[in-house]
């Protein structure tokens, strides 16, 4: 076991290193890519008003006017030092990483509830599909499948949109979210982003863990102190024992003081400045408005994600359970009179669950990822809406930052579900 986990920490170091030069090569092609596609500067930043003069500094400012491969080094000494370039036509004036931070709580509040509800129901009619196979229920079931895999998504989230809107249940038009402010309470209605008071009794809780984890600190030092100490031999089994509960009772106090003071200040900060996430924002500040209404938005968009992540899943719940359940112990089970009910859920579910929970785990990055058409379905200002904005309006730094963002959840998702699959299937080794 022990022998297992040190591969898998080899391993999960190696796949690191490996990302490094693949984000190099995606840095490079991205940057040469954006170059040969992108819009011609000049005429964005034209269309924001400027003149000749102003619009040539303003070139030559950017590095519009520069070789390429100057360009080239910029963009990755920039990019290794964390700047990433400034938005001038889609954001003018904010730096592309600054508007990824604000932008991607939005994209996560929208694929969040997809990717946790969308396998359990999938996992769910994938089993009924077996159990009723051939008939009605596996049948509609199917169906339901091929037209979630068949269909574009933008296709079946104007249907939901007509129907939605016709019964007169939700809206689906914009989000009235400042985004400049989505990280203060400032967006929630708030007429000051300066610190807002917490509690007055998160303030007491506050101040009882700091005396408790200074307690903690007291008592192992008093616990450390005594082991310096000599005692005589008929002490010595007395004075171990209160040594021992010293360094028990303070370690276990600085332990929970410090997670809860960490867990603490993490609240303070989002109870005074916002988290970006409007639902969590608006459970903050009590605010009832703005949290139906972000639900109310959000309701079609996670129905479309849902209903398109539940076709692949579905299928591959299907498939792996038609191969396993021909198989001996299964045949033995059923011989030993198990219920068929504990036959597919038990036997026959757990073992064809191995290759499901590699396309679960996929389908999480590629739900992140996937948004986009969502996003510009339903005007919702995410990460895809802007990223396709930034296409059309020639906002370079936008295209490239975005499009790195995309390729670093990528590879972390990729190496997430080589390692989850290595944990589910004992039978893969690192070696």
């Amino acid at each position: 076991m022990a022998r297992k986990q040190t591969n898998m920490i080899k391993y999960i170091i190696k796949r690191i290193l490996f990302m490094f030069p693949m984000l190099l090569a995606v840095l490079i092609v991205t940057f040469l890519l954006s170059q040969m596609m992108m819009a011609d500067p000049s005429m964005s930043l034209l269309n924001i008003g400027m003149d000749e003069l102003t619009l040539q500094r303003e070139l030559d400012r950017l590095g519009f006017t520069d070789p390429v491969h100057i360009k080239l080094w910029k963009y990755l000494v920039n990019f290794f030092s964390g700047d990433w370039g400034v938005s001038y036509v889609v954001m003018q004036g904010t730096p592309v990483l600054d508007m990824i931070v604000k932008i991607w709580p939005k994209t996560i509040e929208l694929v969040l509830l997809p990717i946790i509800i969308a396998p359990i129901i999938a996992v769910k009619l994938g089993v009924t599909s077996v159990k009723h196979k051939d008939k009605n229920k596996d049948i509609i079931i199917r169906f339901v499948a091929i037209i979630g895999a068949g269909f574009p998504v933008f296709f079946i989230a104007k249907v939901l949109q007509m129907v939605f809107f016709n019964l007169r249940i939700v809206t689906y038009d914009d989000i009235n979210l400042p985004l400049m402010y989505s990280n203060s309470p400032q967006y929630l209605g708030y007429t000051t982003a300066a610190i807002v008071p917490p509690p007055p009794l998160f303030t007491l809780s506050y101040l009882a863990m700091l005396v408790f984890l200074i307690i903690g600190i007291v008592l192992v030092y008093k616990g450390a102190v005594s082991l310096k100490k000599k005692a005589m031999p008929l002490m010595e089994k007395k004075i171990k024992s209160k040594r021992t509960k010293y360094l028990i009772w303070g370690g276990s106090l600085i332990a929970i003081c410090s997670i809860l003071l960490i867990i603490s200040t993490s609240f303070l900060y989002m109870y005074s400045y916002g988290t970006g996430f409007r639902i969590i924002d608006a459970i903050l500040y009590n605010d009832q408005h703005h949290l139906w209404d972000t639900i109310n938005h959000l309701f079609i968009p996670v129905i479309c994600m849902v209903f398109v992540s539940l076709a692949p899943i579905t299928r591959q719940t299907r498939s792996s359970m038609l191969d396993v359940i021909d198989q001996d112990y299964i045949r033995t089970a059923r011989a030993k009179g198990v219920e068929e009910k504990t036959v597919l859920n038990k036997h026959a579910l757990r073992n064809s669950l191995l290759p499901t929970s590699t396309l679960i785990i996929g389908n999480t990055t590629a739900a992140l990822l996937g948004s986009l058409f969502i996003e510009i379905s339903f005007n919702y200002t995410g990460l895809g809406y802007y990223m396709v904005r930034s296409v059309f309006m020639g906002d370079y730094f936008v295209i490239q930052g975005i499009l790195v963002f995309s390729t670093i959840i990528i590879l972390i998702g990729t190496l997430l579900t080589d390692v989850m699959y290595t944990i589910i299937d004992p039978r893969v080794s690192y070696n």
